[in-house]
């Protein structure tokens, strides 16, 4: 299972990522235990990343997906330095030739519009705010749409419950228990991971990959486990 450390990224900042609402974000350094100690006194995005040293990288670009700016350039920088897959507010099929390794998320991405892409190299996250947060309009479920990306060979699909993220209550098991069922494709999962249990759960379940920030930067995840980045 590959662990995968988050930078969400907001006015140029990495900034923590809590129960999906955007707007009460704030810069990482002033919230982050192992920054702190450190004494890390700024939220850069290169200057976070020299801090933890993770071996793999996710990144949402959050200006781009709130339609506010974007961080392109510090996403491509990053990309020379470690193997980065980042969300970037994707809604059609020429951005996500902008970047290698794009994951087209749900909430701005038609999914419909993959058919006649080359897709081995593209993450979707299936994004789940209260519902099923889905810009093509067309599926009833997160199911139905996880059916419908097995017509499609992925990277990887993440089952990503946005009002858990940054929150430490655990993943919603029993969801991602049966996005593993159903995907013909590795799934991933992220949103509320508190500690190393739930690394270790992940795994056991069959999960490829985990999307891992708060725990770490709260130091309930060691460093040396997103340096290492294969569990």
């Amino acid at each position: 299972m590959r662990i995968y450390f988050v930078m969400d990224i907001m006015d140029g900042l990495v900034v923590r990522g809590a129960g999906g609402n955007r707007k009460s974000y704030k810069p990482i350094h002033r919230e982050s235990e192992v920054l702190s100690s450190m004494n890390i006194t700024n939220s850069e995005p290169l200057t976070v990343f020299e801090a933890i040293k993770p071996r793999y990288l996710y990144i949402a670009d959050l200006d781009r997906i709130m339609g506010t700016g974007d961080n392109l350039n510090t996403i491509r920088n990053l990309g020379k330095r470690v193997e980065v897959i980042a969300d970037m507010g994707f809604k059609s099929r020429e951005e996500i030739k902008e970047i290698d390794n794009p994951v087209v998320g749900t909430e701005t991405f038609d999914i419909r519009l993959l058919e006649g892409v080359d897709t081995e190299g593209v993450t979707v996250s299936i994004d789940i705010l209260d519902d099923l947060l889905d810009a093509s309009g067309s599926f009833n479920s997160w199911e139905e749409m996880l059916r419908f990306l097995n017509s499609f060979r992925l990277r990887a699909v993440i089952l990503l419950t946005l009002r858990r993220v940054g929150t430490e209550t655990s993943p919603e098991w029993r969801l991602i228990e049966k996005a593993i069922d159903i995907s013909d494709n590795p799934v991933f999962t992220g949103g509320g991971v508190r500690g190393m249990d739930d690394v270790e759960r992940a795994k056991e379940i069959g999960c490829e990959g985990l999307l891992v920030a708060t725990a770490v930067h709260r130091k309930k995840i060691p460093l040396e486990i997103v340096r290492i980045g294969d569990y």
